[in-house]
């Protein structure tokens, strides 16, 4: 492995440097002066493939990095050097050893396991592994213990936040990061307090937040179109790229939170009077749509369309920005901000204080079970389409069988 990589990066020498020298079991060498026809099929050369293989699937740049983070700080650290051919059980359980060594959470051993999984296939589908040795087999992990009637992706109601807890973050973020605040480091963050709404009333993910546009808010119809997340690559300048699962979708909002505080947002953005009426941003929201749609059209790429035609980031027009970039904050930033503002309602707010053990990502557990289910009563296929996410995945979070037979139990002999 390459000395002094940058973080995220991953370290492996390249398919042109591996081509000297090791060789792979089960195959003989060449003639005189040839090389084993496997000697650059190693661990750490699959790894090199793995990375590429992610790309061309166009995985997520923080997803990409995850997976050059396990192998670098795991894989390639325990059995880097091993050929791939002779990569046994023994060499699967060294990897796990050395990564029980920093990761705790069953969770995260789950993804280890994983990475070695999507390794051992590749291998077979490479053909650099013969298909009937799984060098998986045998492998335990220790399975965490989960409540009756819940899968281990289980969302617990305790880490879901009250309606009362996401009110008091947000005004303390209006008070803290607003026009009235006096610290420097958070009125950077202006509309801090509606991103924290938008969230926690809407369900967006952080990036789909940070990826919102004026020509996103359809103020007409009542909801923001999800097309689009902001991605920040580890050491590289962000941009905006596909929503998750490259599934579009639109997000109702209370009208409070688009004409009291996005509407207000849109007009400077693009440019109107602040007593311009509805129907005149609407106008000019529609405007800059098909202004982005006839450019589009003009493209070669005919999956381009308003909502996803390039424009340079400094040129767009997001809602929630870092003024002193002018670009979506960076997520880093943006929860140091986030555990200001927490500290401050514990301290002056701890009957509504945000519990330290939930963060901020489980805004969206609040849109999903206590807004979109409780309050509004919508079925969880209904949610599903507002997160954006598959029917499954959110049975998953948030739906324990016999939950409900449990309340009503309580609530009977609550009367006894």
């Amino acid at each position: 492995m390459e000395a002094g990589a940058a973080p995220g990066q991953f370290r492996g020498r390249g398919t042109q440097d591996l081509r000297a020298g090791g060789g792979c079991a089960g195959h003989g060498a060449g003639g005189a002066g040839q090389r084993p026809l496997c000697a650059a099929r190693t661990i750490e050369a699959l790894g090199v493939k793995y990375i590429e293989d992610s790309k061309k699937r166009a995985k997520a740049p923080r997803t990409i990095q995850g997976r050059e983070s396990r192998l670098n700080a795991h894989v390639l650290l325990a059995n880097g050097h091993v050929p791939v051919a002779r990569w046994r059980i023994e060499h699967s359980r060294q990897v796990m050893d050395h990564a029980s060594k920093t990761i705790h959470s069953a969770r995260g051993r789950e993804d280890m396991r994983g990475c070695l999984a999507a390794l051992r296939n590749l291998a077979w589908r490479l053909d650099w592994l013969d298909r009937r040795i799984d060098p998986l087999d045998g492998l335990e992990i220790g399975r965490a213990s989960i409540l009756h009637g819940a899968t281990a992706h289980y969302i617990d109601p305790r880490l879901r936040p009250e309606t009362r807890q996401v009110n008091a973050m947000a005004a303390a973020a209006d008070a803290l990061c607003g026009p009235e605040g006096t610290d420097a480091r958070l009125t950077r963050l202006p509309l801090f307090g509606t991103k924290i709404r938008v969230a926690g009333f809407g369900g967006l993910r952080l990036g789909e937040q940070n990826g919102l546009r004026a020509i996103d808010v359809f103020f007409e119809r009542g909801y923001v179109h999800v097309n689009g997340s902001w991605i920040t690559p580890r050491g590289q300048a962000g941009f905006r790229g596909p929503v998750k699962n490259h599934t579009l979708h639109e997000v109702p909002l209370p009208k409070s939170l688009m004409h009291d505080e996005l509407l207000p947002r849109v007009k400077e953005l693009l440019d109107l009077p602040a007593k311009a009426t509805l129907q005149q941003v609407v106008n000019a929201q529609e405007a800059e749509r098909e202004r982005r749609a006839s450019l589009a059209v003009r493209e070669k790429d005919k999956n381009l369309a308003w909502w996803n035609y390039p424009v340079p980031p400094e040129e767009d027009l997001w809602l929630f920005v870092d003024t002193a970039t002018g670009l979506p904050v960076k997520p880093e930033m943006h929860n140091e901000r986030w555990h200001r503002v927490r500290t401050w309602v514990e301290e002056n707010d701890p009957e509504n204080a945000w519990p330290r053990s939930i963060v901020y990502r489980n805004l969206r557990h609040h849109a999903a079970t206590r807004w979109f289910h409780e309050e509004l009563g919508e079925p969880w296929e209904v949610v599903a389409q507002y997160l954006g996410d598959k029917l499954t995945t959110v049975l998953n979070h948030y739906v324990r069988a016999g939950e409900d037979a449990l309340r009503d139990s309580v609530m009977r002999l609550a009367r006894l």
